[in-house]
């Protein structure tokens, strides 16, 4: 499946990258994330039209494949510099209550901040039976970066929910950031945080979502401590949401809350520290 890309060049990210490329997290991923490298030089108005024309083409790219991707599920936003779409499919087993009817497919036109490297990609099934290696490369994010994302990811909009600025509901799935973050710290141990590139993703989150959520660009420092100290003080909410996202969708070992918790607060305050407030 290949779509003409413009010259944009897709780097796969998130959660589904840290699973199915880097083997760091065993758990079930409903989302697919990929970065959008544009080529440089690009006006406004030229920047625009490619990725409006990449997202048409992708959709039927998707369409040929047997997807359905209904048109009023298509979310684009800031000049198509950010697309959310739904990939339904017809399931060979019986659905199951916890996972969504569809695969949601993000697209963000942010480029890495941190190197990326081509990985191989293995499926559940591939692991399970033990299956050849593929040939099959993927640009992917590094390790590094997706800890800081996830780290970031968390504090931002959980914070944002709190200030009243969602357009949609509270997504109490959100927890899982704190699963990844631990797994990633138990699976690459000695792992060196990106302090010097933390600031240039809270930069870029500022700016994305200085409409929506405006708060956080006047103040992102305190805005994240607003979680931290939720973290911390008003642990409860937070516990119950992770110990039902535990139970339905993690399948590797377990960790437990309060490792989660202390871990991801531990890291989120070592990146945080070197901002400035």
């Amino acid at each position: 499946m290949a779509v003409d890309s413009d010259g944009i060049q897709l780097v796969f990210c998130g959660g589904t990258c840290l699973s199915k490329a880097h083997g760091l997290i065993k758990r079930m991923s409903e989302d697919i994330d990929f970065k959008l490298v544009l080529p440089q030089g690009l006006s406004r108005s030229a920047r625009s039209r490619i990725l409006s024309q990449f997202k048409k083409r992708l959709v039927a790219v998707l369409l040929d494949a047997g997807f359905a991707v209904p048109a009023n599920e298509i979310i684009a936003r800031d000049e198509n510099s950010f697309v959310s779409l739904n990939l339904h499919y017809e399931s060979r087993f019986a659905a199951v209550a916890s996972l969504r009817p569809a695969i949601k497919v993000e697209l963000n036109a942010r480029p890495p901040v941190l190197s990326t490297s081509p990985l191989p990609i293995a499926s559940m099934l591939d692991v399970l039976i033990q299956a050849p290696r593929t040939d099959l490369h993927v640009e992917c994010i590094g390790v590094e970066e997706a800890l800081a994302e996830k780290v970031l990811s968390f504090l931002r909009r959980t914070a944002q929910a709190r200030a009243g600025r969602n357009r949609a509901d509270y997504d109490d799935r959100l927890v899982r950031h704190l699963y990844d973050v631990t797994a990633i710290a138990r699976g690459r141990e000695g792992l060196e945080l990106p302090h010097k590139h933390f600031a240039a993703l809270v930069a870029g989150d500022a700016t994305q979502f200085r409409n929506q959520y405006p708060e956080f660009g006047e103040d992102p420092v305190g805005q994240m401590r607003v979680v931290l100290d939720a973290l911390h003080h008003e642990a409860d909410a937070f516990e119950r949401d992770y110990l039902r996202f535990v139970d339905e969708l993690v399948f590797g070992e377990p960790i437990t809350f309060a490792e989660a918790r202390a871990t991801f607060i531990g890291l989120a305050e070592s990146l945080i520290g070197l901002l400035k407030a």
